[in-house]
């Protein structure tokens, strides 16, 4: 058995890194892993078997444990992940910015995210200050890069070196630039902005794993590897519940313990003190909080909507606030009703016709008559 590195999943199957051979290895997952439902994707850790270095193919027979888990983009065994926002061509905008700290702090919580500003060649340093003033003081390492004009890549090769990371943002902000211009052998394919509508189109169309050869301060290189991932929209983000999402924002956090109520949500709840000290809070920091509370409301409400429909094949039984839904068996396998066979029952005793119906009574007069000639 061999250990390597799944560099890309895709429909025809697994390119998978030997590290022993430095080799890439054409794979395809036994029978087994699919039938055992074991999911495989890029940056896992897998054995290989039945290896023939001549056709460069070989067969997944395992799925090491992982440390780590992406659920969008799907990727394993993460140890950090870049943000990469553009500030200008497309406009930087701070709710979708703080959208990504959001998942990806939850996605993975041991590992706080970079955020990488590419394209500070076309902004100003008053720009780059305000950035700088909104994430740094929060604990965020924040790198201003160019890729056309070779700004600040140091400083973020030297976060890449040895380690696994995934370069993640919306399309056209230069994800593919960024790794071009640190190991040219790539040649990533690399998009045209549309100036007039600002947006980039999407060039990466699944994520895969590149190995970038860094120079360390002492010359020798350091192997680092880096994901480069489609870009995604904000439906495709996680949604928490909506008191977790302070957990999130740490200058709210900070000031939220001393509010009146334990669940207060720092809307427009009385004596909350995130309110009343809405000035120590950059104002965009806390317009993307509460825009992100009110979609988690949203959602939390639609979920519940949908999970309270009624399917035909289910019926409630119970009461005084103890009821419960539960399935309908088929009338071929329902017992019948002991209310309906008490009903059946009363209905066999009664009289046919008119002719029963008056004996009848008229026995019930004798009977009552009788009495009274007996009590007399």
């Amino acid at each position: 058995m061999v250990d390597a590195t799944v560099l890309r999943s895709h429909a025809g199957g697994y390119l998978v890194y030997d590290s022993d051979q430095d080799a890439v290895f054409q794979c395809a997952a036994r029978g087994r892993l699919k039938k055992e439902r074991i999911s495989i994707v890029t940056g896992d850790r897998v054995e290989l078997d039945e290896l023939d270095p001549e056709k460069g193919t070989a067969v997944i027979c395992a799925r090491l444990e992982r440390h780590s888990m992406l659920s969008r983009p799907p990727l394993a065994n993460v140890d950090q992940v870049v943000i990469v926002q553009a500030i200008h061509q497309p406009e930087w905008n701070s709710l979708l910015c703080d959208r990504y700290l959001v998942h990806f702090q939850l996605e993975i919580a041991s590992a706080t995210p970079v955020l990488c500003f590419n394209k500070c060649d076309l902004a100003s340093e008053s720009e780059i200050l305000s950035l700088r003033s909104i994430y740094e003081p929060l604990g965020y390492l924040v790198i201003m890069v160019s890729a056309t004009a070779g700004v600040g890549l140091a400083e973020l090769a030297a976060v890449l070196r040895g380690k696994v990371s995934v370069l993640t943002g919306q399309s056209g902000v230069g994800k593919s630039s960024l790794l071009n211009y640190l190991e040219p052998s790539l040649h990533l394919r690399v998009g045209v902005m549309e100036n007039e509508s600002g947006v980039g189109r999407h060039t990466t169309t699944y994520s895969e794993l590149y190995s970038l050869h860094i120079a360390g301060p002492d010359g020798t290189h350091i192997p680092g590897w880096v994901a480069d991932t489609p870009g995604f929209n904000i439906l495709e983000l996680n949604h928490q519940q909506p008191h977790d999402v302070v957990f999130q924002f740490p200058e709210i956090l900070e000031l939220a313990h001393d509010c009146k109520f334990t669940n207060c949500l720092h809307l427009v709840e009385s004596d909350c003190n995130v309110i009343a000290n809405l000035e120590s809070i950059p104002e965009r920091r806390y317009q993307s909080y509460c825009a992100i509370v009110i979609e988690a409301q949203e959602v939390q409400k639609s979920r519940k909507d949908v999970s309270q429909k009624v399917e035909s094949t289910v019926k409630r039984v119970g009461g005084d606030g103890k009821g419960k839904q539960v399935p309908i068996l088929n009338s071929k396998y329902r017992a019948e009703s002991r209310r309906l066979t008490r009903q059946q029952l009363r209905t066999a005793d009664l009289p046919d016709d008119d002719s029963d119906l008056d004996s009848a009574e008229s026995a019930e007069e004798f009977t009552e008559t009788g009495d009274d000639l007996g009590d007399d």
